[in-house]
């Protein structure tokens, strides 16, 4: 009368563990914090993780800003109109990566890669142009990477 369908089970996700990188930056964000704000007795320490696009998003961001460089998220979501009832395009071109930096004086675009993510076509497009003009293309998918192609950059 009942028949049973055997499902797959997901795995779960192993365990995430901080790389040393991520611990570095960690401490070199705290140590900013407590300069910028040497009367507030008890600052509250940031956490950073790198397996996520926003969690790796937000330590290259810091990163660039803590050692002086230029560093914006670029949001290429449109936002919901309600009135309309869908979405409306942002503004930004197709495309574009998900940092746009200024490392010593050259642009750097820095394109976020993360689990199965690819580049797409228009990325790809854009990684071109950006490096025909003088720019350069970053695509990463840990701090670790992020760091050793910014290091040779230089």
């Amino acid at each position: 009368m009942f028949e049973f369908i055997e499902t797959k089970k997901k795995q779960p996700k192993s365990r995430y563990i901080k790389p040393e990188s991520v611990k570095v930056l960690e401490r070199m964000h705290f140590d900013a914090k407590k300069a910028l704000h040497p009367e507030v007795p008890y600052l509250v320490k940031s956490t950073f993780r790198d397996d996520t696009s926003n969690g790796l998003t937000k330590c290259i961001t810091s990163w660039l800003k803590i050692h002086g460089h230029f560093a914006g998220r670029v949001n290429t979501t449109g936002t919901y109109n309600a009135k309309l009832g869908k979405y409306v395009h942002s503004g930004s071109r197709k495309g574009m990566a998900d940092i746009t930096a200024v490392v010593n004086g050259k642009h750097v675009s820095i394109e976020i890669k993360t689990g199965r993510d690819k580049m797409r076509a228009e990325q790809w497009k854009v990684k071109q142009e950006i490096e025909q003009a003088g720019g350069a293309y970053i695509v990463t998918n840990s701090f670790d990477d992020f760091l050793t192609q910014i290091k040779n950059l230089h």
